[in-house]
C-alpha cells in the first residue's frame, strides 16, 4: 500500500468526528479517484466500494466535489506534510558549507522514490489542477505552507551564496518541482531502463544545477 494512502487511512481512522461509514466513504473515494480518476468515478461507484447507500454520501458530504475538495484533499495535504522533512533548515551551518548540487544529491533520491511509489495519489492533484481551472487556487493552498516557506529560505540561502540565479524564489521552486515531477512521470511511463538509477539522478541534478546557475 502506498505510504501516503496509509497515512491518509490513519488520519481518517483517528478522526473522532468521522463515523465508521464516513471513514469507509473517504477511503473508498481516495482509492477510486487514484485508480480511475475523479471525473470517471461516480457516487454510485463510491457507494458500492464503501458498501453504503448512495444517499449516505450526499447526507455526510453534500456532493462528490465536496467530498474531494473539502475532505480528501485537505487530509492528503496533512499526510503529505508528515512525509516532507521539516528539518532541512535545522543545520544552517551545514547548508552554508554544502554546494547546491550536493544538497540536491542529499534530498532528491528519497523524495523521488517517495513520489514514484505514490504516483497514483499525485495524479489526483495533477489532474484536477490541469483540468479544473476554477479550483486551482484552492489546490495550491493545500501544499503544506511550512514546507514551502522552508524551501524558499533554502533557495534564498543558495542565491546569497552565488550558486543560484537571482530569480524570484517561487520561480526557481517552480522550475525545480516541474523538472523533478516530469522525471518521475517519465519513469512511470517507461522512458528509462530502470526505475531509478544513480546516473539518471546525476543527470537530473546536473540539468538543474546548470540551468539555474547564475
Amino acid at each position: 500500500m502506498d505510504s501516503i494512502f496509509e497515512l491518509f487511512r490513519q488520519k481518517v481512522e483517528n478522526n473522532e468526528k468521522l463515523t465508521p461509514k464516513m471513514q469507509d466513504i473517504l477511503e473508498a473515494s481516495l482509492l477510486l479517484f487514484a485508480e480511475q480518476g475523479y471525473s470517471n468515478t461516480s457516487t454510485k461507484d463510491i457507494s458500492r466500494a464503501a458498501q453504503v447507500a448512495e444517499g449516505t454520501i450526499f447526507k455526510h458530504f453534500g456532493s462528490k466535489e465536496n467530498l474531494l475538495y473539502a475532505s480528501i484533499l485537505p487530509i492528503l495535504s496533512q499526510s503529505l506534510e508528515d512525509l516532507i522533512p521539516a528539518n532541512l533548515l535545522s543545520n544552517k551551518d551545514y547548508l552554508q558549507t554544502v554546494s547546491f548540487s550536493d544538497f540536491l544529491r542529499q534530498v532528491l533520491p528519497e523524495r523521488i522514490n517517495l513520489a514514484g511509489k505514490n504516483l497514483k495519489i499525485w495524479k489526483i492533484y495533477l489532474t484536477e489542477y490541469l483540468y479544473q481551472e476554477s479550483m486551482r487556487d484552492n489546490l495550491v493552498t493545500l501544499v503544506p505552507k511550512v514546507a514551502v516557506d522552508e524551501l524558499k529560505q533554502i533557495v534564498t540561502l543558495f542565491k546569497e551564496k552565488g550558486e543560484l540565479v537571482d530569480w524570484p524564489d517561487e520561480e526557481i521552486l517552480r522550475f525545480i518541482i516541474s523538472t523533478v515531477a516530469g522525471y518521475v512521470i517519465s519513469q512511470s511511463m517507461g522512458f528509462s531502463s530502470s526505475s531509478q538509477s544513480d546516473t539518471d539522478i546525476d543527470h537530473l541534478i546536473q540539468f538543474l544545477e546548470k540551468g539555474l546557475h547564475p
